[in-house]
């Protein structure tokens, strides 16, 4: 769990903040002086991520906090009550992340989403590109400060090859006016393997042009940012598009994941699995689908609650990811029969391989209130990939049945 230091003397706002975050999912270290976030910062610094730090302490006046914290390392954002042109330019020449006012419940929202916009962030791999190096260093010193993993380029040529070199890099920030491939160029290159919704592209230049941005835009950029801008615009306009490629992940993940288990749901296994059986069919590797479903299922809704159901599914879900191999396509399919796609599996195998599945979900308890829930299932296999997809879901549906038929608990396939 990600660990937050927040420093403030009002009983107060560090209690509400304190709860807001908690809530929010991240562990709190609280300290009301500048005495006890120096104890904290000696004891516990490896534990904390980032600082929320109030400007004005008893024993710091002068925002003495904001150094001590920056003296040890620790990403920092400066919360206030007082606002003033002279006050921001003096915290923010201290490379703090950003200065709040704490003038309203807004402000604590803010705070919250902020602090999950920074976590975020140390995921993501950002690419500079500018031939200046003095304005790429500024840049990509900024989105160090706000975590991101930033890589640089001097042209748009050297850019193309670092995204092709260089995985989950989900932002560029491109100037215009470059030697051997200028910003549009590069931005159309870019565009033509990774769509706006993977890459988010923003245009930078100091040209001053009043149809730059569009041009740009047009390109296949997501933003633009004049030169010199605000570093408060930067990061906003940053955060911005990175929230809409969340956003969209998320879309994504929520249509291609089973909402009970979180497993691939069956849109998703579909997708997934064509490519694959294209292989199989040119005979590039052996293949087999298999259908899963639990026997006497309703029983468990019936006798202990959809909860307990809900629970069963979830668990036999995980044993299916952890016993299947990272090759294979594990999901659900609905009510409580699954599918499992066995890449490059030769057929000596597949009977051990369904059996073991078999095995380990007759081997599997769970407790429910007290009491030990147990499963078993019955397994349809299809091995013969120039069924197609669907031919093969449809012979293992058979087997399937011919499972139950025989008595359940059991694996069959066409010999």
């Amino acid at each position: 769990m990600t660990t937050i230091l927040v420093v403030d003397d009002s009983k107060f706002f560090l209690s509400v903040l304190t709860s807001k975050l908690r809530s929010a999912g991240f562990q709190v270290i609280g300290a009301a002086s500048i005495a006890e976030a120096r104890t904290m910062l000696e004891t516990r610094r490896d534990e904390i991520f980032m600082a929320l730090l109030d400007l004005f302490l008893p024993d710091g006046p002068e925002g003495e906090v904001v150094d001590l914290a920056i003296s040890h390392g620790v990403p920092s954002v400066v919360f206030t009550g007082n606002y003033s042109e002279d006050t921001r330019d003096r915290v923010l020449s201290k490379r703090v992340i950003d200065y709040v006012v704490k003038d309203d419940p807004s402000s604590l929202d803010y705070l919250t989403a902020l602090v999950h916009r920074l976590e975020y962030n140390r995921s993501i791999r950002a690419l500079i590109v500018d031939d200046a190096t003095t304005a790429r260093k500024y840049m990509a010193d900024l989105l160090s400060l706000y975590q991101f993993q930033v890589i640089e380029a001097s042209n748009g040529e050297e850019a193309l090859q670092r995204l092709a070199d260089t995985d989950g890099i989900r932002l560029v920030i491109s100037d215009y006016h470059m030697p051997v491939m200028d910003g549009f160029q590069l931005i159309k290159n870019i565009r033509k393997t990774w769509r706006r919704d993977q890459v988010a592209v923003i245009g930078v230049s100091s040209s001053g042009s009043s149809t730059l941005s569009a041009k740009f835009i047009k390109s296949g950029a997501n933003d633009f940012l004049n030169k010199p801008f605000l570093r408060e615009e930067f990061f906003c306009r940053i955060a911005m598009n990175i929230d809409l490629l969340e956003q969209v992940d998320a879309l994504k993940a929520a249509a291609t994941t089973d909402y009970l288990t979180g497993i691939p749901n069956r849109r998703s296994f579909f997708e997934r699995a064509q490519p694959l059986m294209a292989a199989a069919k040119r005979g590039q590797a052996e293949i087999a689908v298999g259908l899963i479903d639990l026997d006497h299922f309703k029983s468990i809704n019936d006798s202990h609650g959809h909860e307990a159901g809900d629970i069963a599914l979830a668990a036999v879900a995980q044993l299916l990811l952890a016993e299947c191999r990272q090759t294979d396509l594990v999901a659900r399919f609905g009510g409580e029969e699954f599918c499992v796609l066995a890449f490059n599996l030769e057929a000596d195998k597949r009977d051990s391989y369904f059996e073991r599945l078999r095995s380990r979900i007759s081997d599997l308890r769970i407790d429910f209130a007290g009491n030990q829930l147990t499963l078993s299932a019955s397994i349809g296999v299809s091995g013969n990939a120039e069924l197609g997809l669907d031919g093969m879901l449809a012979e293992a549906d058979f087997q399937l049945y011919r499972a139950k038929e025989e008595g359940r608990n059991r694996v069959c396939w066409l010999s």
